[in-house]
């Protein structure tokens, strides 16, 4: 196996960072990002979040509000996308841009599909290592879905980069 695909498949890591055009386009359709909940202080080098919790403060637990950017930890990703539905349901979340594998067969992503516009990314994502060196593209297919009110600008921002779903 060659190194990149080491890398990729390492699990001597959970630390893969968003590139930075994904949190532009996030930017853009939410007007900015208040909360990343997922983070770290090295991803915050390009989020740039208003509020950001780490693993060592535990953002699952703590309140979430506002526009948030999630790129949930992949071991862990159903229960962190519950919690991001749940927070928008109540009303503390008003807009968020999740980052997701594509999952097609699995239940928590088929809900996520149904009950929000998602844009099946058509190129394979190159996210960025903890040393922020891209090691290729993801073995995966992203999927990005937008929870929010504002839909057709979803549509027109993410359209660009995939094919968009409407529930």
């Amino acid at each position: 196996m060659n190194q990149a695909m080491q890398v990729l498949t390492s699990q001597l890591t959970t630390e893969w960072y968003t590139p930075a055009w994904i949190i532009a386009l996030a930017r853009e359709t939410m007007g900015g990002i208040d909360l990343d909940p997922a983070s770290s202080d090295k991803a915050q080098e390009t989020v740039k979040a208003a509020h950001y919790y780490t693993q060592a403060i535990d953002g699952y637990s703590k309140p979430w509000g506002g526009r948030v950017f999630l790129n949930p930890p992949f071991d862990d990703t159903p229960r962190w996308m519950r919690r991001l539905c749940a927070a928008y349901a109540d009303g503390d979340v008003t807009q968020a841009i999740l980052l997701v594998n594509s999952a097609p067969g699995y239940r928590w992503w088929e809900d996520l599909y149904r009950a929000h516009p998602v844009c099946l990314l058509r190129e394979r994502v190159a996210f960025v290592s903890d040393r922020r060196v891209s090691a290729g593209t993801a073995k995966k297919g992203t999927t990005i879905a937008y929870l929010g009110a504002f839909w057709s600008k979803f549509d027109s921002i993410w359209s660009a980069y995939g094919r968009v779903l409407m529930p």
